[in-house]
C-alpha cells in the first residue's frame, strides 16, 4: 500500500537584493510504500529539508502534487497521523522534556490520559527517565535531539519524518535510534529519514533515493544493491611468480604487484581455481575477502552523473557532507 507520493514537485526560492528566484527542487517524483524506511540522501543543500516541508504543507510547491494516506495534501487530518522531526529541534527552554510532551500531547487533541500515558513510555524509550525533572534549557545537543525524536512519536504517528535524526547522538544515542527505527518498522509504521552517515542508513533503510540536480537521481533497493556482495574477492599471495598465473584465466584483475606479495580481484566461482594454483606453486595466500559495493561509492557515481542543485533555502544552517562514522 502507498502510504506517500510526490509528483514532479517544483520549488523555486527569492534570493539575494534584487530577489532572483533560484530553483532548489526541479521534478521530484517519490513513492514509498507502508512499513518501509526510506532513506533520503543528497549534498549539501539538494533540497531535502525543503522536499519535507512540502510533505508536511510547511512550504507550498510552484507545481507538483503531494498525496498522503491517498489524500490530496497534508491536511489537518492527514497531519495528525504523521510525526516530524525537524533539523532543528523546536523546544520550549523553561519547561522539562515531560511537560513538553504534554504540551505536544495538547496540541495532538490526545486525551489526558492518554497523553500522560504517552509521555511516561516515551521519555524512557528515548532515555531521559533520569532526567525528568531538568528544564530543557540544562539538555545537552544530544538529549535536545532525543526529546525532539520522543516529540515526533507523541502522537503514535503511521508516517514519520526525520530530517538528521542522529544529529547530535553520541555512538550510545545513535544505536538506540537504529533500535528504535527497527522496532518502528516491524509495527508497519512508514519512515522517511534524512542522514549524512552512511552505516546508519544502511542498518535500517529498505530503500534509499538519491537527491540531486533537484530531482531523485537515483531510488536504490539495498538489499539489490547488496545482493551480489561476495561476488568479487580479493586475494593476497605471496611466494609465487605471477607470471606463472597469469597463463589460466581467473577473470583476475592485478590491483598490486611488489617483489613479494600480489593482489588481484576475481570472480567469487574462480577463488577455489586460483587458491588451488597458489599452493600448487609452493605460495602462500595471505588474505582472502569479500568486496562488496559501498552505498558511499553509489551516491559519489549518481551525484556526478547530474548537476547540483541550488542551497537549500529551507536549512538555516548548512547540512554536513556525506561521510563514514
Amino acid at each position: 500500500m502507498v502510504i506517500l507520493e510526490l509528483h514532479g514537485i517544483r520549488k523555486s526560492f527569492r534570493q539575494g537584493f534584487w530577489g532572483v528566484r533560484t530553483p532548489v527542487l526541479q521534478g521530484v517524483d517519490l513513492s514509498l510504500e507502508q512499513g518501509e524506511v526510506f532513506g533520503f540522501l543528497g549534498h549539501n543543500g539538494a533540497g531535502k529539508s525543503t522536499t519535507m516541508k512540502a510533505i508536511l504543507g510547511l512550504i507550498r510547491p510552484d507545481a507538483g502534487s503531494v498525496t498522503i494516506f491517498g489524500q490530496d495534501g497534508a491536511s489537518e487530518r492527514t497531519r495528525a497521523r504523521m510525526g516530524y522531526l525537524g533539523e532543528e529541534v523546536g523546544l520550549y527552554p523553561q519547561i522539562t522534556g515531560p511537560e513538553m510532551l504534554l504540551l505536544v500531547g495538547r496540541l495532538f487533541r490526545l486525551p489526558r490520559a492518554v497523553v500522560r500515558r504517552r509521555a511516561d513510555e516515551l521519555i524512557e524509550l528515548v532515555g531521559l527517565g533520569e532526567k525528568r525533572s531538568v528544564k530543557i534549557r540544562h539538555y545537552s545537543k544530544g538529549m535536545k535531539q532525543r526529546l525532539g525524536i520522543a516529540t515526533a512519536l507523541m502522537n503514535d504517528p503511521e508516517l514519520l519524518l526525520l530530517d538528521e535524526p542522529y544529529s547530535g547522538l553520541d555512538p550510545v544515542g545513535r544505536k538506540q535510534l537504529r533500535e528504535l527505527l527497527i522496532d518502528l518498522k516491524r509495527q508497519g509504521k512508514t519512515i522517511m529519514m534524512s542522514s549524512h552517515i552512511v552505516p546508519d542508513v544502511e542498518a535500517v533503510c529498505d530503500r534509499v533515493g538519491i537527491l540531486s540536480g533537484g530531482r531523485i537521481a537515483r531510488v536504490l533497493d539495498l538489499r539489490e544493491v547488496y545482493a551480489d556482495q561476495n561476488a568479487q574477492v580479493e586475494v593476497t599471495f605471496s611466494g609465487v611468480d605471477r607470471r606463472r598465473l597469469q597463463a589460466r584465466d581467473y577473470g583476475a584483475r592485478e590491483v598490486f604487484a611488489g617483489e613479494t606479495v600480489t593482489i588481484v580481484r576475481c570472480d567469487e566461482t574462480r577463488l577455489k581455481d586460483l587458491v588451488a594454483d597458489v599452493y600448487a606453486a609452493e605460495g602462500h595466500v595471505v588474505e582472502v575477502k569479500p568486496l562488496r559495493t559501498r552505498l558511499e561509492d553509489v551516491f559519489v557515481d549518481a551525484v556526478r552523473e547530474f548537476s547540483p542543485a541550488a542551497p537549500d533555502p529551507a536549512k538555516r544552517d548548512s547540512e554536513p557532507v556525506l561521510t563514514r562514522r
